[in-house]
Formats: structure tokens, C-alpha cells, sequence
């Protein structure tokens, strides 16, 4: 290949791969299909097409997501998922001396961190540099922050499993939380909820689509009807379910998210503060999209609240800025190999 520098963004719920000069070549779901058990278990799908396996794959067949909070859960799967990538985008598994950027959120520990090298590492490609970026850097360049002159940044990125707080200063971070709920804790919300009280059985892609109609910042009167499984009769048949069912399940993160974010900001030095009373709160991330979200945070923390059109993107946009700007990347890369 003519360009042989990567930026990645091993998301939960998504990979998404931007290749120098080329731009973001790759968004595919962060899934495995496998068969068998221990050392027989081989992958028979990986990415969009293992997705679309999900719940609907016979017993034999086990659909795996192996990445859970932010950090590789299942380094086997994670590698022959990489394998796959790396082979689809380059057109052979083996992509010798390519240099890697790799966005991580910003408090993982050193095993967790290390994990990430041995998916690279250890699978067919031989790259020449693994390097890691903290994903609220990644953030922050891909919202157009220009890190090197502001005085201070508040990014709240709400992701699949995880929400990240970060205040940013100077070109660095200056403290960062790490909340460990997303978009999939509403699903499981959805899920259990109608199992419970309806003894109703529904799967997780129907609970997520749920999700986009019911779940939001304040109460309203959405409801949305769903096929399942009468758990109780074993017989087909469907529900619906209203807002207001569920937003006293889902109220105590949302309101979380906001007390963290007000806590972070009222324990930061006042030079910092008053620059991000002007610049406001930047709100990105997948999950982001929540009915009403924005409009909250900004109420809870008397803050005006920035959003994007492209939140699921900001991460692996940053990527890109870093890996078309070397000289720049060297300024928050850590090597990893």
C-alpha cells in the first residue's frame, strides 16, 4: 500500500479505521461469530456480518462483542477481529510496517493499555509502531479545539458502555472520569424491565431500537411497540411500551451524568472555569443523541452545551488530524511498540 499509517478507534459498539490521505476507510460493528469451545472454537463471521448474527444465529453459534467498558474484554476474539479488518482494508492479512495510532480512554490502566498492543502485535500484520492517544485528545482536535491555545475545555462523551468527563488546558488533560454506562445500560434497562413486568422477552437489537424512541433526558409521552416471546405461554406476540414506564430506570444515570460533570467543573482552578463558562460544555459521543440531553446538562450545570451533528465521528476525526500532522501526534502519543 502507498499510505501506511492508521489512526483506529476500538470503540464497544464499533471500529472505525482512517488510513492517511484516504480518510475514514472503515466503520464496522465490534462483533465475533464463533463455533466451538476452547481450543476447537474458530470465528465463522466478524464485524457487520456477525452483527446481523446476533440473536438470530442457531445455538452453535456464539456471537461476541470483546469490547466491554472501554478496554479489550476478549484479546482472541480481538485479534482475529483485527486480522479481518486489517486484511479487508489492505487486501492481505499481513500489514508489514504500518504505524498505528490508536485512541484509548484516558485512565485505563498499563495491562489494559498493553492489551491493546497485543491485538496489534500479536496478530499477522507485523506493524512498525503502535501508538496510543487519549481518546479526549482525540475528541477534542476532531470538535476543531485548538489544544495548543485554550485555557480550558469540558468534553463529555457519552459512548456505548461508558461515559467519559474530561477538562482539558494548556494542550493536556487536566482531570478525566470515566463513568461505566452508555447507550447499552439503557438496552439492558428496556430488556429487563419488560421481562419483569410483563414477563415479555425481548432481544438486545430490539431493546436498542426501543431505546432510540423511549429513552430521553426528561419525561415525555413516546411509546413504542415491539415483537417478542410471552415468556409464561412460550406464543409470539407484541408490546408496547411507554416513556414513562421506563425513565425512572434511566433518569438516575442521566441525572449522574450531569452531577459528575458539575463536580468535575466547580473542583477546577478559576482560570480554567471562566474559559469554559465562555467556550460552554462540548456534548459528543454515540449516545449523545438522547432526546433532551443537552438541554439538561446545560440546566444542571447553568453551562451552554455544544453539540455535533457528528458525534459518533469526533474520535476517529481527531485520529485523522494526528495522523495526517506526525509532527503534531508526537505531542500526545505514547509508544507502545
Amino acid at each position: 500500500m502507498a499510505q501506511k499509517v492508521f489512526g483506529v478507534d476500538f470503540g464497544t459498539g464499533s471500529i472505525k479505521i482512517y488510513r492517511k490521505k484516504d480518510g475514514i476507510i472503515m466503520n464496522e460493528h465490534n462483533a465475533v461469530a464463533t463455533v466451538g469451545k476452547n481450543e476447537e472454537k474458530r470465528p465463522v463471521a466478524m464485524g457487520d456480518k456477525a452483527f446481523q448474527m446476533f440473536e438470530k444465529a442457531p445455538d452453535s453459534i456464539h456471537v461476541n462483542f470483546p469490547m466491554k467498558n472501554g478496554a479489550v474484554a476478549d484479546l482472541d476474539d480481538m485479534i482475529d477481529l483485527w486480522d479481518f479488518m486489517t486484511e479487508k482494508v489492505s487486501g492481505t492479512p499481513k500489514l508489514k510496517g504500518s504505524e498505528f495510532y490508536i485512541a484509548v480512554p484516558a485512565d485505563l490502566t498499563e495491562v489494559e493499555k498493553n492489551a491493546f498492543k497485543k491485538v496489534v502485535t500479536e496478530g499477522q500484520g507485523k506493524p512498525k509502531a503502535v501508538k496510543l492517544i487519549d481518546k479526549p485528545i482525540c475528541d477534542a482536535l476532531g470538535l476543531g479545539i485548538d489544544l495548543d491555545n485554550t485555557q480550558g475545555e469540558l468534553i463529555v462523551n457519552m459512548g456505548a458502555d461508558t461515559t467519559e468527563i474530561t477538562i482539558l488546558a494548556k494542550g493536556g488533560i487536566i482531570v478525566t472520569k470515566l463513568l461505566p454506562y452508555g447507550g447499552n445500560f439503557f438496552d439492558l434497562q428496556i430488556l429487563n424491565y419488560v421481562r419483569k413486568n410483563y414477563n415479555f422477552a425481548i432481544g438486545r437489537r430490539t431493546a436498542e431500537n426501543m431505546k432510540k424512541v423511549l429513552v430521553s433526558a426528561t419525561n415525555n409521552t413516546n411509546e413504542s411497540t415491539a415483537f417478542g416471546r410471552n415468556v409464561l405461554t412460550g406464543l409470539p406476540g407484541e408490546i408496547t411500551i411507554k416513556s414513562e414506564e421506563i425513565y425512572p430506570f434511566i433518569s438516575n444515570v442521566i441525572k449522574d451524568i450531569a452531577v459528575q460533570t458539575k463536580s468535575i467543573f466547580e473542583h477546577t482552578p478559576p482560570e480554567i472555569t471562566r474559559s469554559i463558562e465562555e467556550n460552554g460544555i462540548y456534548l459528543t459521543g454515540g449516545s449523545s443523541w438522547i432526546n433532551g440531553m443537552d438541554q439538561y446538562l446545560a440546566n444542571e450545570t447553568l453551562i451552554k452545551v455544544n453539540t455535533t451533528k457528528h458525534a459518533q465521528r469526533t474520535v476517529i476525526s481527531g485520529l485523522g488530524f494526528l495522523v495526517e500532522n506526525p509532527k503534531k501526534a508526537r505531542d500526545y502519543a505514547l509508544s507502545l511498540y
